[in-house]
């Protein structure tokens, strides 16, 4: 009993270290405008998100519109990052970014995004705003 005691303690332990060491991103991808439309402010909340990162690996949700996309985000150094974005028609789109950071915990973060589902070999630049906390 004590044994598995020292066990759940230890575990324990290690989760909660484990969570302290993460962190919160809120994200927002900006869309541009339809033709003949003028950017507002819903170009810059339609695609907004949360993930939860640890070490390198991020995840989380991001509203698209009326629907939600799943985020993957790895960490391939301080500001360099690769990503993946899957709608709930399970179509996949993977890209690589650049977090800027402009103030404290706010970055600007310009990415470029290829659907892997669509034969269109161009994929589109993309800004988000990303505040860490």
């Amino acid at each position: 009993k004590t044994k598995m005691k020292n066990i759940l303690v230890v575990l324990l332990l290690s989760l909660i270290t484990s969570v302290a060491s993460a962190q919160f991103m809120v994200t927002s991808m900006i869309s541009s405008p339809a033709e003949g439309e003028e950017i507002s402010l819903d170009n810059l909340t339609d695609n907004i998100g949360v993930m939860y990162s640890m070490n390198k690996i991020s995840a989380g949700i991001m509203m698209n519109g009326d629907n939600y996309n799943l985020i993957a985000r790895y960490s391939l150094g301080e500001k360099l990052f690769a990503y993946g974005l899957m709608t709930e028609e399970e179509e996949i789109s993977l890209g690589v970014g650049y977090a800027l950071n402009v103030w404290s915990k706010l970055y600007i973060e310009p990415s470029y995004l290829l659907d892997m589902e669509s034969e269109d070999t161009e994929g589109e630049l993309k800004l988000s705003l990303t505040y860490k906390f």
